[in-house]
């Protein structure tokens, strides 16, 4: 085995007997070449990595401030037959009746959209006097999907001279009214919350018991 003198080498610790050191101690104090391309490589991957995540979250959310928002819609209203009919109410009485709502959610996406339980109310149309409502439950709308939900609203009007003296008719113009909160969710990563609204003006005929005329 090959010794190299360490006389241009310091060696203050003592570490090596009469300063001889052998070769391969020699080459052992200097860095692997092989080392230092292991490690360079490892922090290449490393930022390829990180760069192409986040690509991805860029694409993501993108794709996410794109998506649309769900709809909720009024497709009808009408009264049921009641057993008082509004002709045989007296004119200081109040009256109870009942309608039926039909509305539709549609979602336009690609992704589901999970929304929370809400209420959907009645009122006057130039108040904000609620003359009854009807709870609408949480739910899923898959990617694409319209959904009809018919509803049952009990409502109790003030006397039947007050609104005569408003309307000049057997006609009652009401405001129907939801708001719908939820989320769009993409691949279980990215969310959208979004809130949808509802406010239709509805003419409800008593004598018909029938909407004359409703718009949203």
């Amino acid at each position: 085995m090959s010794e190299i003198r360490g006389n241009s080498l310091s060696n203050p610790g003592g570490r090596y007997a009469n300063n001889y050191i052998s070769t391969e101690e020699l080459i052992a104090g200097f860095p692997s070449r092989k080392r230092e391309e292991k490690s360079s490589k490892c922090l290449v991957y490393t930022l390829a990595i990180f760069v192409l995540m986040l690509l991805i979250w860029l694409i993501l959310a993108f794709v996410t401030s794109r998506l649309a928002d769900p709809e909720i819609e009024l497709k009808s209203a009408r009264l049921m037959q009641n057993t008082n009919t509004y002709s045989n109410i007296s004119a200081t009485s109040s009256f109870n009746v009942t309608m039926l709502l039909h509305i539709t959610l549609t979602n336009p996406n690609y992704v589901s959209f999970r929304y929370g339980k809400s209420t959907v109310g009645m009122v006057y149309e130039n108040s904000s006097e609620s003359v009854g409502a009807s709870k609408l439950k949480a739910g899923i709308l898959e990617a694409k999907e319209t959904k009809d939900i018919k509803l049952t609203v009990h409502a109790r009007f003030a006397q039947k001279n007050a609104l005569v003296k408003v309307n000049l008719s057997d006609m009652l113009k009401l405001r129907s009214y939801a708001k719908l909160s939820g989320s769009l969710h993409m691949l279980k990563v990215l969310r959208k919350t979004t809130t949808v609204e509802m406010s239709c003006t509805i003419n409800l005929n008593f004598t018909s018991s029938s909407n004359q005329y409703f718009q949203c």
